[in-house]
């Protein structure tokens, strides 16, 4: 990318993301899209079996990453060039001509998104994003969107997605996943929250939905009221306030600020205000469990130690919530520093020559304590690659 910065910390954190995306020989985005045999090399999930197409590349753990370089480049348009360009390569990649002319997700190189849950309509925030003067992304969001909203539509599942997937007991908020009809042992994942909010928030705020953007804040602060835990952190999953899984994982918690942030940063000025109570709180109550080494452990709440490390992927959506939240006025300055000194204690502790180290690959929802496997600490994983790049691109902004 050509950005340049006296900043020591923020020079590494350039040079490390640069060989991983733009300047990288294997991850060359319409040749790692066009094979469905290969893969990017921050993505370690691969849920893509021949016999049952699933996500292929048209992944949130590839979304967030290259969210992360389009923040590059809105951060700074000159530097940014080729992130910019590297993409909507990989954008252009997952798209295939229809009959009618339209584009449409290539069902070998995306996946069959409307199948599966929240997972799955991740990069649409990106693609949206990218849509300026680029009809052929807005085709697919526009169908993406009547996917999660259109009380009448049947998607190519024969589902409707809004009224079997969503329910008022929920806050309206979608099940996490909807594969086969069946619901999982918890329907709102914080996870979920991310995966689908900003996308809807940033389709209804262009298309005037404003009945949508309300939607989409309440279902916000029902998590915000539901699943906040009395210690100040925000359990995995929730049914109802009683019937949680109650595990704090950092990464989920991480998702949740997140998508405060970005939904906040298309909301209008009064929906934005309403969500700064939710964003202070958050942030607030990460802050009082960051260890002295300036990061969070993979279990929020539980000490340090050979199974529960300083996880990178969770340290890194709370300095990006961090820096985000304040950029946008829901917090004050002071946040915005204490998240400039999350990213250094993360480039300083976790990334060397090697890459970025110990992202967490997985966990699910079953509340049992799946969070502490040692196999699971992983270099370079998308899931803390993106976050990464996100922190990267709000500290440009300052």
């Amino acid at each position: 990318m050509d950005g340049k910065t006296s900043d020591p910390i923020l020079a590494r954190a350039r040079r490390y993301i640069d060989a991983l995306t733009v300047d990288s020989p294997v991850n060359v985005p319409e040749e790692v899209v066009r094979d469905t045999g290969r893969f990017f090399t921050w993505d370690n999930e691969h849920r893509s079996p021949a016999s049952e197409p699933y996500l292929f590349d048209w992944s949130y753990y590839t979304g967030v990453v290259m969210e992360g370089l389009f923040d590059i480049w809105e951060a700074d348009r000159a530097g940014g060039a080729r992130a910019w360009d590297y993409v909507c390569r990989y954008l252009d990649a997952l798209l295939e001509e229809g009959a009618d002319g339209c584009a449409r997700l290539s069902p070998t190189r995306a996946g069959y998104v409307d199948s599966h849950g929240a997972d799955c309509y991740k990069t649409a925030s990106l693609m949206l994003r990218a849509s300026n003067g680029r009809d052929k992304y807005m085709d697919v969001c526009r169908e993406l969107y009547r996917d999660l909203t259109d009380p009448e539509h049947i998607n190519s599942a024969g589902h409707n997605i809004p009224t079997e997937y969503t329910e008022p007991c929920l806050g309206r908020n979608y099940w996490h996943t909807w594969r086969n009809g069946r619901p999982p042992k918890y329907k709102v994942w914080l996870d979920g929250i991310y995966m689908l909010q900003p996308f809807l928030a940033r389709f209804a705020a262009l298309t005037g939905d404003r009945a949508q953007l309300k939607l989409v804040k309440e279902r916000l602060l029902w998590v915000a009221d539901v699943m906040r835990a009395p210690n100040g952190l925000y359990y995995h999953a929730a049914n109802s306030r009683e019937d949680v899984c109650a595990f704090h994982w950092t990464r989920s918690m991480g998702w949740y600020g997140m998508a405060i942030a970005d939904v906040a940063e298309v909301l209008p000025g009064d929906l934005r205000r309403a969500l700064a109570p939710a964003a202070r709180d958050f942030c607030q109550g990460l802050l009082r469990y960051q260890k002295p080494s300036g990061l969070w452990t993979n279990l929020t709440d539980r000490p340090e130690n050979a199974t529960n490390r300083l996880e990178t992927s969770g340290s890194a959506m709370i300095a990006y919530t961090l820096l985000k939240c304040a950029r946008l006025g829901l917090t004050d300055g002071s946040f915005a520093r204490r998240g400039a000194e999350v990213f250094a204690a993360l480039t300083d502790r976790k990334l060397d020559e090697g890459g970025l180290h110990d992202i967490y690959l997985k966990a699910s929802a079953k509340n049992e304590n799946n969070y502490e496997d040692p196999a699971y600490y992983l270099t370079d994983e998308g899931k803390g690659v993106g976050p990464y790049i996100m922190g990267y691109s709000e500290l440009l902004r300052r």
